[in-house]
């Protein structure tokens, strides 16, 4: 079995627009056409049985319409769909409300495409509220292709967060922070309210078999999660980089679907 802790999907009316704009301002080429059909198709043929969807609102008047095309995917049991609010809109507390009533699990920040540091004490009340409702932070993390740094979701400052919020569970994307993994795998530790998921670190760049498994000896084997960010990279990519890590059975089968199972209580 493999539950995928990273995936993305548009809503077929703007999945081609979508897809074409973050393409071009990242310069990588996507592998699927960002529709929701497709987004089945390869996990199927990848091996997946599960796949959280991560939502972005980009701006505050996205949230409605963004949140709910993520409430409309609780209709696939394949799905396991995640909102989003802006950081600092005057609606995010009651939209992250709207999305737990609605059955949603999480929410996804983007710290660049929504422009905030993840530090930025307006947002800590979203933070606060997430963990008194039981529903999970996913992260960006680290660099990110489309931007310049400096970034706003470092290790750093991640790490701190797991102690600020312990109530509050965390998941920070590309091995706790894309292209800063060397940096992450010596300051991450373990905290029992922090996961990473695997997503895209064998594909633009490749985080180093060192890197990779120290964060799994700092984080702890049952606090990674299995993660591809399809449509940008495939859950194969994923497996290639864990399969020659010298993980145990047991150990992988934790990261492809154990700690996500238990994580989503599914």
């Amino acid at each position: 079995m493999k539950i995928d802790f990273h995936t993305h999907a548009f809503p077929d009316k703007i999945a081609d627009r979508a897809i074409a704009s973050l393409s071009e301002k990242g310069g990588i080429s996507p592998y699927a056409d960002g529709k929701v059909n497709k987004l089945l198709q390869i996990m199927d043929e990848d091996g997946v049985d599960i796949s959280v969807v991560l939502n972005i609102a980009t701006k505050p008047e996205q949230e409605t319409n963004v949140n709910n095309f993520a409430i409309s995917l609780l209709e696939n049991p394949r799905l396991v769909p995640f909102g989003s609010v802006y950081p600092v809109s005057e609606t995010s507390l009651s939209e992250v409300e709207r999305l737990y009533k609605a059955g949603i699990k999480g929410i996804k920040f983007h710290p660049e495409y929504q422009w905030f540091d993840v530090m930025d004490e307006r947002v800590f009340p979203t933070y606060e509220k997430c963990g008194e409702l039981g529903m999970i932070v996913t992260f960006h993390a680290g660099g990110d292709v489309g931007f310049k740094a400096p970034f706003h979701s470092d290790p750093e400052r991640l790490n701190r967060l797991c102690e600020l919020f312990p109530k509050t569970t965390f998941v920070f994307a590309h091995m706790g922070g894309y292209d800063m993994w060397d940096e992450g795998a010596d300051i991450y530790k373990h905290h029992e309210n922090m996961y990473l998921d695997t997503s895209i670190i064998n594909t633009v760049s490749i985080i180093n078999n060192d890197s990779a498994k120290r964060l799994i000896d700092n984080v702890g084997i049952d606090h990674i999660l299995f993660g591809s960010d399809m449509p940008w990279a495939r859950a194969s990519h994923s497996k290639a980089k864990l399969e020659v890590l010298g993980l145990s059975e047991d150990e992988l089968e934790k990261i492809y679907y154990k700690n996500a199972k238990k994580l989503l209580n599914i």
